[in-house]
Parts: C-alpha cells; sequence; structure tokens
C-alpha cells in the first residue's frame, strides 16, 4: 500500500499541465497516474480545482539580520517553499568572526536544529577570507557547498574584492566544478556618487537610486562576464535589476564565449520602481535599488524569452525601528527588505495571472531551474518518481491580502502591504508529510542540509 495519493489535480510539472493523480510512497514521489487509477492508499487527498507543483526553492535569502533560518523557514513553508539556500560566510557585517569552514558549519548546525524547510547553502566569500579560499572552497565542495558568491562593491564594508582576487577565486572554483554567484556594481562609481549626493544634502531616501545608476550594474556585469570568458568559471548573476544589463548578457551569449551563465531577478524587481523609495523611505532600499518602470517591462520580456532562469526573494529585512531613525540619512540606513513570504502571491499574481509567464514556467523558475544549477536535481524540483515528495497544491480561486507584518517574521512591514493576490497555497507536502493545510503550520519532520552534487 502507497503512503498517499493526492488525486484529481492538474500536475503542473515537466514542461506541462496534467490530469495526474500522484502517488507517494514514504518520503518518495512513487508513480504519476492518469485520473481514475485504482489505488490502494493510506491517505487520500482530494486535490480536485488544484494545481499541483512541486516544492518551491527560494535560492536567495539572507537568514542573518531580524530574522534566522527558523522563523525565515516557517514563513517560508507557508508560501509553498520547501527548500531554501541561503548566503552564509564569515561576514563582520554579519556579526560573524573565525573562519569560512566554520560559519558554514555553524550554519549548517543551526539549520538542522530550527529550519522546517530543507536547505542547501551558497558560501560568501569577502575580503576578510581571502587568505583560507585556496583550503577553503575545496574543502567546502567535498561538504557539498558548491556554490559561493563575491561582490564587486562595499569597499567600505570589507566586501569589495579587487579584478585580481576575483580571477583567483574564478581559478578556484572552476577547477572544483563550482559556482561563483556575484553582486555586481561598481564600487568606485557608487563611493562618488554617494559623495557627492551627501556633499550637496542629498540625503533623502529619494536620492538613493540615483547613486546606484543602472550603467554600475552593467558594467560590473560585463567586467565579470569578461573575466570568466578568460577563466573558463560558470558565472550566476544574482538579482539583475535593469535594461543595460541585460543587453549586455544577451551581448556575451551572443558571443558564446561562456560555457555557464545563469541569470537570477527578484519579484520587487519586476513590480516595483524607485517612487517607493518616496513614498515607504528606507523600508524600500536594497542594492542593488528599485529601477524605472521601463526597466520592470525590460525584464518581464527577458523572462518570456528564456533569459532569466530563476525567481528568487533576496529576503534581507531589518524591522522598522532600525530604518525609521535613518529616514533622512539614508546612506547610514540598513540595506535589505523582506520577500520570502511574498514570492509565490507575487510571482504567480504578477506572473501567471496577468499572463506574462505560464503555470509549467513559474515551476520552470522557482522549482526546477534552481534545483537543477545548485546541484539538487532531481531529488528537489520535480514530481518525477523517485523524487522527495515536496508537493505544493494551490487554489487558482482563493484570494490573499498580503498583512502589513507577516505572522512568522519578526520583520514588521512588507514593500507589497495591501496587494490582493488570486491564487492560494492551500497544502504542503514536505517529503510526503503535510506540514502546512488551509493557513496553519503542522509540525513535521526536520529541515535538512542539502548537499550540491556537481
Amino acid at each position: 500500500m502507497s503512503t498517499t495519493c493526492i488525486k484529481n489535480g492538474i500536475v503542473a510539472d515537466s514542461g506541462a499541465l496534467r490530469p495526474l493523480d500522484v502517488l507517494l510512497s514514504g518520503d518518495k514521489v512513487e508513480a504519476l497516474l492518469p485520473h481514475g487509477s485504482e489505488i490502494d492508499a493510506a491517505e487520500v487527498i482530494d486535490a480536485t480545482g488544484r494545481y499541483v507543483l512541486p516544492g518551491l526553492i527560494d535560492a536567495h535569502n539572507h537568514p542573518v539580520y531580524a530574522d534566522r533560518i527558523d522563523r525565515l523557514s516557517r514563513a517560508a513553508l507557508a508560501a509553498g517553499i520547501t527548500t531554501t539556500i541561503p548566503y552564509i560566510g564569515s561576514v563582520a557585517a554579519w556579526g560573524k568572526q573565525g573562519g569560512l569552514v566554520q560559519a558554514i558549519d555553524d550554519f549548517i548546525r543551526e539549520g538542522s536544529e530550527g529550519s522546517c524547510i530543507d536547505f542547501g547553502v551558497h558560501c560568501t566569500l569577502t575580503s576578510n577570507v581571502m587568505e583560507e579560499v585556496d583550503i577553503a572552497i575545496p574543502a567546502l565542495v567535498e561538504r557539498g557547498v558548491v556554490s559561493f558568491k563575491a561582490f564587486t562593491s562595499y569597499r567600505k564594508r570589507g566586501m569589495k574584492l579587487e579584478d585580481d582576487q576575483i580571477i583567483h577565486l574564478m581559478d578556484i572554483v572552476a577547477r572544483q566544478k563550482g559556482l561563483l554567484a556575484f553582486h555586481a556594481e561598481n564600487d568606485a562609481m557608487l563611493e562618488y556618487l554617494e559623495a557627492k549626493a551627501v556633499a550637496a544634502g542629498c540625503n533623502h531616501p529619494r536620492y538613493y537610486p540615483a547613486t546606484h545608476p543602472p550603467m554600475s550594474e552593467a558594467e560590473a556585469v560585463f567586467r565579470i562576464l569578461s573575466l570568466a570568458t578568460a577563466t573558463g568559471c560558470a558565472v550566476y548573476l544574482p538579482h539583475i535589476t535593469c535594461a543595460e544589463s541585460l543587453d549586455v548578457i544577451r551581448l556575451f551569449r551572443r558571443w558564446q564565449k561562456l560555457d555557464t551563465l545563469y541569470v537570477e531577478t527578484c519579484p520587487h524587481y519586476l513590480v516595483l520602481n524607485d517612487s517607493e523609495l518616496e513614498r515607504r523611505g528606507n523600508l524600500a532600499k536594497m542594492s542593488p535599488p528599485l529601477r524605472k518602470s521601463s526597466d520592470c517591462e525590460a525584464l518581464w520580456e527577458a523572462l518570456r524569452e528564456h533569459e532569466i532562469d530563476v525567481i528568487a526573494s533576496d529576503a534581507a529585512g531589518h524591522d522598522t525601528k532600525e530604518n525609521a531613525p535613518l529616514f533622512d540619512q539614508t546612506f547610514r540606513a540598513p540595506h535589505g527588505t523582506p520577500g520570502i513570504e511574498t514570492l509565490f502571491c507575487i510571482t504567480w499574481q504578477e506572473g501567471v495571472n496577468q499572463g506574462r509567464i505560464s503555470i509549467p514556467e513559474f515551476v520552470r523558475l522557482m522549482s526546477e531551474n534552481p534545483a537543477k544549477i545548485f546541484g539538487l536535481y532531481p531529488q528537489k524540483g520535480t514530481l518525477r518518481p523517485g523524487s522527495d515528495a515536496d508537493v505544493v497544491l494551490i487554489d487558482p480561486g482563493s484570494t490573499h491580502t498580503v498583512p502589513f507584518q507577516n505572522p512568522h517574521l519578526a520583520v514588521d512591514y512588507s514593500l507589497f502591504e495591501g496587494r490582493a493576490c488570486l491564487g492560494c497555497i492551500s497544502r504542503v507536502l514536505l517529503r510526503g508529510v503535510t506540514v502546512y493545510k488551509d493557513g496553519k503550520l503542522i509540525p513535521g519532520p526536520k529541515g535538512q542540509f542539502l548537499p550540491g552534487i556537481i
């Protein structure tokens, strides 16, 4: 007898919508069968009128600020996310000291104890760890940490790497067959424009986007991809925001000088524009910043053309009390906003409901591609037989209004507050166990660390 049968739903997986029953055996998918098949199962879940998707994967978040992995994972689970891959490192700005491997091991221990969803790890590399990367990167790859991140900006925060350091990292990561992500902005341009704004008394949040112009991002993207052609390193570009960067990416893809290049964007860059800085102040401050509405449309067009591979949250929130006292000192305010809790509903509403992306494309961007890129497929990201039984049921006819504060998070605001979204998560299974149903979290298995497979 099988453990569970999810009957009468429309399965969205493998690039198609199909009327199928999903049979689960323990923590794995056993089979996909036509509706009406004779099935003997201990539990039957009626999915009539529901879409049945593989668990979503948030491939970009930062559980190092107001919300750690315990709270962040609860908000994620309620949003249909069954796997998260956060950025973790020995970063002074995140309150972490000590060696790189130790920082990763500490987080894996924290996640294993507190996360209610499964998780991988990206390793963040900053200037303070460059002396240990030759030994640390191979050691981490051996542990299953196969993706890394570097910064081309934020020298004053100790995060920027110079080009020779970047080439060195690319060489190491390429030899390990790993993947290197980059926060791409030109640091000299940012420092110059910020100093100029401060000297002119332009400290209101409305002036922040102008100090991080699109050309700063596009130049850094061009430089990263140029260096990658010399080293053969696989590159991942998170949180791409603007039309200029997309033009650079298209140029390199046309030149065919790179073996492996992946591109990510986020719901806030797809939906919001820089007027939010006027309306919400530093609560809407992030790096890179929100752009113009024309950039939002350029990103949607890139999604339609399959030029963007992943949509992720980049959740990195601080509560309002950290931002409010600095309202007229935007260059001193913290970076980052929440978003893991709205990753599903905003992308579904603005993408699927508005006809910008199909449901199979939604699955490709938010389940299948992240799993494939970061070495988790086919364990995650699909409902094929043998995969983990991470399943999300979506009621397309129910509405959800984004609240001011998500009940699972310490961050006490949302940039999407008050938005009505059609389509709700009705049920979530993690490794075959129902862990969310009709608005309530249900205690289930602890989250497990997922080593990436190269």
